[in-house]
This record gives C-alpha cells, sequence and structure tokens, in this order.
C-alpha cells in the first residue's frame, strides 16, 4: 500500500503543488506510463490475502484570491476528503488492485459563500494484472477530476476551472532477461465540469512502446517511441496528431542517491478544423531530471527540471519549463517540515501570452496519537504575465485532521 500512503500523507498544500503540474493530458502521454517496468513472474503475497486501508481527513482553509485576479475575492473553506487502498492477489498469478483519493472543498464565506469544488486526486486507479511466465499483461482504468484554477497555469479570472480526466489501457511487459519489452496502447477522455469550457472536450488515442535495459540494482536505461491522436468535441481547439522518440534512465549514484532522466524529440502537427487562430506547429525538445538525495536521516530532498507542451486553452498548446526543489526535515518532537519551492517558464504558442509562476509551500505535520495526525501548511502561488490583467497573487493557509483505519 504504499501510493496509498504517499496520497494520504499528502494535504492540501501539496496536493494543489502536484496538480499544477499534472493536471491534464499531457501532449505526450503514452510516454508517461502508468507503472515503471517489472518484467514478468509472479506477484508477492499469498493468494486471497486482502489488503485494505482507508484515511479520512478534514480541515479548514483560507484563500485569498480564489479568482485568479489582480484584486481578488477572498474566502474561507471546509476541505474533506477520503482515500482508500485495496490490493487483493486472486492467484499467484493474478492481482486487483484500488486506489481513490476523493475530496471536496466547500467555501463557507466569499466566492458566493456557498462554492464548492469536488476532486479525484491523482493517482486513482484501479488495476488487474495477469502475470504469464516472462510477461505480465496490467489493464488499468485511471481517473482524475480538479476544478481548481490554479493547477492550469495558463487560467486566470475565474474561481473554476473543471477538467475529468479518465484513461484506460493495457501494459505488456516481456522480461527477456536482458532486456525488457513494453507495449502500452490507451485511450483518453477529457471532460469540462463547466458548459462554458467544453471547448476542452477531447478524445485521445495513444500507443508506445519502450525498450528497456536493465544494468544493476536501481539503474536502467532504454528507449522509447510513441504515437497520439487528439479529437475535440467542439470544432473550437485544433486537432493534431503528435510523434515522439527519445531516451530515460535511472542511476543509482549510491546508497542514498539517485538520478532519473528523461530526453527526446516530438513533433506535434494541428489541423485547421478549429475556429482558434493560431496555426502553429511543435518540433522540439523535450526532457525532465530529477536527482534524489537522502543526505542523512532526518533529511532528504529532490531537485527536478522539466520542459515540455501541454494542451492549451485557446491556443494549440504552452510550452512550460519548471525547476522545482522539495524538500523533508524531521524536527523535535515527532514534527516533520515539507518545503516546496518552483519556477515556471510559461509560453503560448500564436500569439498567446508568456508568463512566469512562483509557487512556495510549507508545511508541518505532527502524530496525534496511533492512527490521527495533523498539519499546517501555507502556500504562495505569484504569476507574472506580459499581458494585462493576467497577474496575481494567492495565498493560502490551511490545518487538517487524518485519521486512519
Amino acid at each position: 500500500m504504499t501510493h496509498l500512503r504517499r496520497v494520504a500523507n499528502a494535504t492540501v498544500l501539496f496536493i494543489a503543488f502536484t496538480i499544477t503540474a499534472r493536471a491534464q493530458f499531457w501532449v505526450r502521454d503514452s510516454t508517461v506510463l502508468p507503472e515503471s517496468i517489472t518484467g514478468g513472474g509472479s506477484h508477492e503475497g499469498s493468494r486471497g490475502t486482502l489488503n485494505f486501508t482507508t484515511s479520512v481527513y478534514g480541515g479548514l482553509e483560507f484563500n485569498d484570491n480564489v479568482e485568479l485576479s489582480e484584486h481578488g475575492n477572498s474566502g474561507l473553506a471546509l476541505r474533506t476528503g477520503i482515500t482508500t487502498g485495496v490490493h487483493y492477489p486472486v492467484s499467484e498469478k493474478n492481482e486487483l488492485t484500488f486506489d481513490a483519493s476523493l475530496e471536496r472543498l466547500t467555501y463557507l464565506s466569499g466566492v458566493s459563500g456557498s462554492e464548492s469544488y469536488n476532486s479525484i486526486l491523482p493517482g486513482t486507479a484501479t488495476t488487474f494484472t495477469i502475470f504469464a511466465g516472462p510477461v505480465r499483461v496490467r489493464n488499468f482504468l485511471q481517473a482524475d477530476l480538479t476544478e481548481d484554477p490554479v493547477s492550469n497555469p495558463v487560467i486566470n479570472n475565474t474561481a473554476r476551472f473543471g477538467r475529468f480526466n479518465a484513461l484506460a489501457g493495457t501494459q505488456i511487459d516481456w522480461d527477456m532477461n536482458k532486456v525488457i519489452w513494453q507495449l502500452t496502447g490507451s485511450v483518453g477522455r477529457q471532460l469540462a465540469t463547466e458548459s462554458v469550457n467544453n471547448q476542452i472536450d477531447l478524445w485521445r488515442y495513444s500507443v508506445g512502446l519502450r525498450t528497456v535495459f536493465p544494468v544493476g540494482p536501481g539503474t536502467a536505461w532504454g528507449l522509447s517511441t510513441s504515437y497520439a491522436i487528439t479529437r475535440y468535441d467542439e470544432k473550437i481547439q485544433n486537432d493534431s496528431t503528435t510523434r515522439a522518440i527519445g531516451a530515460f534512465g535511472r542511476i543509482a549514484l549510491g546508497r542514498n542517491m539517485s538520478l532519473e532522466s528523461n530526453v527526446g524529440f516530438q513533433t506535434t502537427n494541428y489541423d485547421s478544423t478549429g475556429s482558434i487562430s493560431d496555426n502553429t506547429d511543435y518540433d522540439g525538445i523535450y526532457g525532465s531530471l530529477a536527482f534524489n538525495h537522502q543526505l542523512r536521516r532526518t533529511f532528504s530532498y529532490t531537485l527536478s527540471l522539466r520542459h515540455d507542451i501541454d494542451e492549451g486553452y485557446g491556443t494549440n498548446f504552452y510550452r512550460i519549463t519548471e525547476i522545482s526543489l522539495s524538500a523533508t526535515m524531521k524536527m523535535v518532537n515527532k514534527w516533520d517540515l515539507i518545503a516546496n519551492t518552483g519556477w515556471q517558464w510559461i509560453d503560448e504558442s500564436g500569439s498567446g501570452e508568456q508568463a512566469q509562476r512562483l509557487n512556495l509551500g510549507l508545511e508541518a505535520r505532527r502524530p496525534l496519537g496511533r492512527k490521527v495526525d495533523g498539519s499546517i501548511g501555507v502556500s504562495h502561488v505569484e504569476k507574472f504575465s506580459d499581458q494585462a490583467g493576467k497577474d496575481y497573487t494567492q495565498n493560502r493557509a490551511y490545518f487538517s485532521i487524518r485519521y486512519t483505519f
């Protein structure tokens, strides 16, 4: 239940910070695979042993700029959520997993007094895996829903920008000892939660192939290629076709250090079926780099760099380059201190805006009992745009209590 524990420990501040990077389908989502390479064989655990964990949490949050405008309204909100994880080994050759994180934020004051957001947090998924000798077949269904506009860096001057994403597909790993082949096919669906934003409703069909070469414990490298087609329901955004080829790797630099990288070249061609005035295609590099370091038992950090493109709103796409640093420190009296900082460069295609965004977050959490823990935190998001009326600053403060059954 590693994934469940990770989700359950992330409260509102870091949920919002993570969603900023992964709220929508990425143009090249066929290479953002649902699980790392494991090859074939059989799973761990006894047949029929059901592992089940559930956490519930609740707390208050103050937001001084709900609409992301230059002079936005503030609001006090109640945030409640539940996180559930199930792992069921059906047999030595089959297993079923289910992870779900649901959340609701209801404003008690401000934002018309009763505005609410519903969320299905990233990581919500169900999978059924079949092991057959050196082959592993993993069928998956993933879903996420976010209505908080701060999760999209090109959205301004609105209290809600909702997107529901679902991704269904199959991942096949064939372990040939010195090389692992992985084939993934998926169908994705995105829907806006408000009719005014129906222009982002889309279908995506994608296929990806990866070749992985294990080198040693914690170290591997490989090559990837993918093809994806995006089709919008409305004839506002332009349909597109994406092709990508790249390389990736992970290396253990020591017992407490690792480096992960992903780099490649992609082309995305947009047709002229939409009504937006953007005819820009994309040909360029994508990549990411993450350095993880457990400096000492009480302190660890991750330094990340990413460059990619995402679907636009009123434009074909936007480029995003981001550098971020997250750190966790164990303090006295069982307190954990978690800090995040990041800087984003955003460049919309066509005649869209160019902007930068600063993200800061600080959270302290502590166990309050055997099954109860509490957290308090603050976050700061500030956007600097080259277009009038699109600058904003948003500050949040919150506390939360979580109970694990």
